[in-house]
This record gives C-alpha cells, sequence and structure tokens, in this order.
C-alpha cells in the first residue's frame, strides 16, 4: 500500500505544479510573415470565412490567426474635399469624368485593365468644379478596367470599376 501511495504521488505532483503554456501556431498550405523593425504582418491563404463579432467590450474574431495582444493606432481621417463620377458605365467609346470640387485642383488618372497593366496615364491639370473631362474607351478591348483617380498631393487616391462593351 505505501507503495502504490508513493508511486501515485511521484505520478500526480508533477501535474500538480507546472502548468502547460503553448504558443499560437498556424499550419497552413501558403501564406507568409514580413517584419521591417516597425511593424510584422502575416497571413495565410485560405481561410474562407473570417467574420468579427462585436457585443459591448466582448470582440470575438473567426479565423486561424489570432492576436493575443492587439495594439490600436489612432489614424486621422483625411478630410476629402472632392468626388467624382464615371459614366456611361458599361462605355463603347467615350467615358465621361465628372469632378465635384470646391477649388479647382490637378488630378493623375490612370486606367489599368485586370492584370494591372496600365493603358493610359494621364494628368488632367486645374480641374473646375463641376467639369466633366473624356477619356477616349474606343481602342481598348471589351473587358473591366480600373480607374484610378488621384489628388495631385497623392494623399487620397479613388479607384473605379468601369466595363468596355463593343
Amino acid at each position: 500500500m505505501r507503495k502504490l501511495f508513493f508511486f501515485l504521488s511521484w505520478m500526480l505532483v508533477p501535474l500538480l505544479g507546472w502548468g502547460q503554456s503553448l504558443t499560437p501556431t498556424v499550419i497552413a498550405s501558403a501564406g507568409d510573415y514580413f517584419d521591417n523593425g516597425t511593424i510584422s504582418i502575416s497571413f495565410t491563404v485560405g481561410e474562407v470565412a473570417v467574420t468579427t463579432l462585436e457585443a459591448g467590450d466582448v470582440v470575438l474574431t473567426q479565423g486561424f490567426q489570432q492576436p493575443f495582444e492587439l495594439d490600436v493606432t489612432a489614424v486621422k481621417d483625411q478630410e476629402i474635399n472632392w468626388s467624382v463620377k464615371t459614366y456611361p458605365n458599361p462605355v463603347k467609346e467615350q467615358l465621361h469624368v465628372k469632378f465635384t470640387l470646391e477649388k479647382p485642383e490637378d488630378f493623375n488618372v490612370v486606367v489599368m485593365d485586370l492584370t494591372g497593366k496600365k493603358v493610359l496615364v494621364k494628368k488632367f491639370g486645374q480641374v473646375q468644379p463641376g467639369e466633366v473631362r473624356q477619356i477616349d474607351f474606343r481602342n481598348y478591348a471589351p473587358g473591366i478596367y480600373l480607374i484610378s483617380v488621384t489628388s495631385a498631393d497623392k494623399s487620397v487616391r479613388k479607384i473605379y470599376k468601369v466595363q468596355k462593351v463593343k
């Protein structure tokens, strides 16, 4: 009996004395980790459904990679004092770009196909409030194009999707 008691206490004492500690680990088929000393980012490919639910002070995020420490940094919102409307969409020949501004400004416009290839880079100088500029789409192949409109100081960029038809 004494031997049994000694054996059981010898087996149970280590279990009561130390707890298990696991570090976050992800086993994924693809992804990467980048760190430049100031900021780090890690990602995995293949997470089909990732949702964040909030109820008061409780936040639940679904997915493989979950941070155990969350740092929140405040970012000042950019004051956007202009807007752009592109029409007609879909476009056949001429795409009209209407600027709603408070004062005359310069803009850079880039037209890209879906592969990211730039098919047009154009500077619209001294655009007046309410002015409409045109982009000629007659020589472009039918498909989807992305129109990037950037303010001259490059502080704000907006991207629009336009479909070119025959």
